[in-house]
């Protein structure tokens, strides 16, 4: 009979746990169908078959990881997780995007629960099934998962940090030392860390949370679980260090990207947004070389990553030092661009995504930034009662908004964030339901009456979103024309055009996609576009001067080549010859030999060209053409 008693009570219980676990698996279900029809309706649309900046650069790493191994030959210079993730993906099928998307797809839907859990310990439990709701809901959220970025890695851990500081805070009023959850939150900050550098701010949050919200439970209890938090974090670093050493020569923690970023985002040219140390090169593969590149350069010597990383801090904080004003302005600028409403992107933007996705589209009208965050701020409010149990909560989110803030602003930084956002719109949203079920005005009023500003700058128009969209539109046209879809790139380049008109980068792709399609005066008006917008586009400039050639107006060429050389010298041998030889067909051999004897100078080699161009048979009769083959033959 006892044991009859007992089976019924452990179906009881059994069914009491069903109850209470069904709604976290709807909202992974949410999640999960909705992503699924996200990537069904851009499934067969390039903005799925093509790798855009530095989606490109994780799956060239990933590939690499593969081939040469998993420990790599040098000091890891952006975060590593993600690469990592990708590789153990790839060896776990097709090295195809599909099946990464298929991965992330899943993450993104175990993202959502996490935040609803953690909901349900910050706030209450309805207020934890909205805010995992929100966040299956949310544009953004779809938009990264299923991109190839680190961003559904960033929100998922924030989502498990979040749930784990919520489980950590219950276990306090449960009297609880939970070891094991302060073991696991150390490994999440950490894991957390080598995908966004920035979020290593959060480590000196928590342990200040952990001090000040704890202090009540006694220093013996609040030293056990900073020990374990502790572990939790050397458990991941320590290897990460130590490969670093092992390959590189030098203790480097996790990256050494820090310099180079912080000089990008601070600057005295800096404006808050991405702009590569070389113009025209914010192509990944120059990121690394360039920092190095132009370190050495000043300083006349090799350095190491370290040092490259100390140069362009050292650089960056004399400038502030200089006009520390103009820092505070820029500071302030990015301040607001990291709570804009727009979604700042570099290489793929959302809103192009909009185009393709209806989805994406209808929900991006509802369930924006521009209209949650202000919500969020409506919950802090509403919530200030509680402040005490929240302030955790506070400080994460305020923080690592202004670790973005310090470099420069993309929706992807910020995209973790939006965890806190969510929890805190769900929140305002329960308070403002049993408000009107109390029928209690007053509060609601106040609560609105003091957001109306915030919601005001929120949704500032800082930036043009048709600037956010036209270089997705000009990266889309760039992979196509490299794959020698000639009229898709043109399509896409127009498109782009279309939105920023004086652009002179899609004038000057336009341009050689025209010179492919043997479109020459096409070709030739957007040259001129390129560099009437942009005079020392030097690339323009040269192709202009190729097309002005072709066309027979070679007086017309050279005075671009001259252009460019009378800035750049060192830009291209190949423009000393070209002169050289308008000079020997004008039968200027004088002219023409000067010419010919500078492009040797600034390093032309090509001396089987020399000898059968017939551009260069005028200069063949003279003494110093073959004075001139020697000295190529003695280098």
């Amino acid at each position: 009979m006892a044991n009859k008693a007992f089976q019924l009570n452990s179906f009881a219980t059994s069914k009491i746990r069903l109850k209470s676990l069904w709604p976290y698996a709807a909202i992974f279900l949410l999640a999960l169908v909705l992503r699924l029809i996200y990537l069904a309706e851009i499934l067969d649309q390039p903005i799925i078959t093509i790798l855009l900046g530095d989606a490109e650069s994780y799956d060239a790493w990933a590939r690499e990881i593969l081939q040469k191994g998993w420990i790599g030959e040098r000091t890891f210079y952006q975060a590593p997780f993600y690469p990592y993730f990708l590789a153990l993906i790839y060896t776990l099928g097709s090295q195809g995007f599909i099946l990464v998307r298929l991965v992330q797809l899943i993450v993104g839907a175990i993202s959502c629960v996490l935040l609803a859990r953690a909901g349900s310990y910050f706030f209450e439990r309805k207020s934890g099934l909205l805010a995992g709701a929100l966040l299956a809901l949310y544009p953004p959220a779809l938009f990264f998962d299923l991109l190839i970025q680190k961003a559904v890695l960033g929100m998922f851990f924030m989502c498990a940090l979040l749930y784990l500081m919520g489980k950590a805070a219950h276990g306090q009023e449960l009297d609880k030392v939970q070891p094991g959850v302060w073991l696991l939150m150390g490994f999440v900050l950490a894991c957390f860390g080598l995908v966004r550098e920035n979020a290593l701010i959060l480590i000196p949050v928590v342990g200040t949370w952990l001090v000040c919200h704890f202090r009540k439970s006694g220093w013996q209890r609040i030293t056990i679980q900073g020990l374990f938090l502790f572990i939790g974090l050397a458990i991941v670093f320590s290897p990460v260090t130590l490969r670093n050493y092992v390959v590189g020569g030098e203790f480097v923690l996790t990256t050494s990207q820090l310099g180079s970023n912080f000089y990008i985002g601070n600057s005295k040219n800096a404006d808050g947004f991405y702009r590569p140390l070389i113009w025209n090169h914010s192509d990944w593969k120059f990121e690394r070389t360039d920092a190095q590149t132009l370190a050495e350069k000043d300083l006349g010597r090799k350095l190491t990553p370290n040092e490259v990383s100390n140069y362009w801090l050292e650089k960056t904080l004399a400038q502030i030092r200089q006009d520390p004003a103009r820092w505070l302005r820029l500071m302030g600028r990015k301040w607001l661009l990291t709570w804009n409403a727009l979604e700042i992107s570099d290489s793929e933007s959302i809103y192009v995504h909009y185009h393709y996705s209806r989805l994406l589209n209808i929900l991006g009208t509802i369930f924006n930034f521009g209209i949650l965050c202000p919500l969020a701020i409506v919950g802090v409010f509403l919530t200030w009662r509680d402040r005490k149990q929240l302030w955790g909560l506070y400080g994460v989110w305020l923080c690592f908004a202004a670790s973005v803030a310090l470099f420069f602003v993309f929706d992807r930084y910020r995209h973790p964030m939006s965890a806190v956002m969510l929890l805190f719109a769900a929140g305002g949203l329960t308070m403002i339901y049993q408000y009107i079920q109390a029928k209690q005005i007053k509060p609601l009023a106040m609560g609105a009456l003091l957001t109306a500003p915030f919601a005001v700058m929120i949704n500032w128009p800082m930036v043009s979103k048709v600037t956010i969209e036209a270089p997705t539109y000009f990266n889309i046209g760039y992979e196509l024309e490299q794959r020698g879809e000639l009229e898709q790139a043109r399509t896409f380049y127009q498109r782009s055009l279309d939105m920023v008109d004086s652009n002179t980068l899609v004038h000057n792709n336009l341009g050689m996609v025209a010179m492919k399609q043997n479109r020459p005066d096409d070709a030739l008006r957007h040259f001129y576009a390129a560099v009437a917008a942009k005079p020392d586009n030097w690339g323009a400039r040269v192709n202009l001067g190729i097309v002005l050639w072709e066309m027979g107006r070679k007086s017309e060429a050279v005075a671009q080549y001259e252009q460019v050389l009378s800035a750049e010298p060192g830009y291209n041998p190949s423009l000393y010859y070209n002169i050289a030889c308008f000079h020997s067909l004008g039968g200027r051999t004088v002219e023409g030999m000067a010419w010919l004897r500078k492009a040797i100078e600034h390093g032309y080699d090509k001396r089987d060209l020399m000898e059968r161009d017939p551009d260069l048979e005028n200069l063949r009769h003279l003494p110093e053409f073959y004075e001139i083959l020697r000295e190529i033959d003695q280098q």
